[in-house]
């Protein structure tokens, strides 16, 4: 049992993965591609 009743491990494993696969989702599933053909965002990397 977890001495925390706020933060489970469950909760912080879940954010964690979570986290890790939703960078690469937008080429998956999202409009990331179109998004980054747009001549602004291609004019500042820092928003692909």
């Amino acid at each position: 049992m977890s001495t925390n009743p706020f933060v489970d491990h469950h909760l912080v494993y879940a954010v964690v993965l979570i986290a890790l696969a939703a960078p690469g989702a937008g080429a998956t599933w999202g409009p990331s591609r179109a998004w980054a053909r747009l001549p602004f965002v291609s004019r500042r990397p820092w928003l692909q």
